[in-house]
């Protein structure tokens, strides 16, 4: 008997059924995550305000946002109507997801730089 159809067989109907639903539950919980909030941070203005003033965006989060992290070596830079983002992995996965909690992620480019 081949390993899948084995396993199969060993689940049952029902472990099947669970498999299944624990990984559409997983898919979901992965596609809509909404980042991280940070404790006592509020924008100063709604996202949509800032999608249209990107340069206040950017004070925003390098003034209120930034300070309130612990995420040293990460740079913010305004080029063509995008923030880039760069900074060493842990740093920048702390603030990518403190930035995509509170605004729309297709304002900014993430980047990593080595260490």
């Amino acid at each position: 008997m081949e390993t899948g159809k084995q396993f199969v067989k060993w689940l049952r109907p029902a472990g099947c059924a669970a498999v299944l639903i624990l990984t559409v539950l997983a898919t979901v919980l992965l596609f809509t995550a909404k980042g991280a909030p940070v404790e006592g941070y509020e924008p100063a203005e709604s996202a949509e305000y800032y999608a249209g003033h990107v340069d206040e965006l950017l004070t925003e989060i390098e003034n209120d946002l930034l300070p309130r992290l612990d995420a040293p070596g990460v740079e913010l830079a305004l080029s063509d109507g995008v923030i880039a983002v760069t900074g060493p992995k842990q740093a920048l996965h702390t603030v990518r997801l403190a930035i995509i909690h509170y605004f729309d992620k297709d304002l900014f480019e993430f980047t990593e730089v080595p260490e």
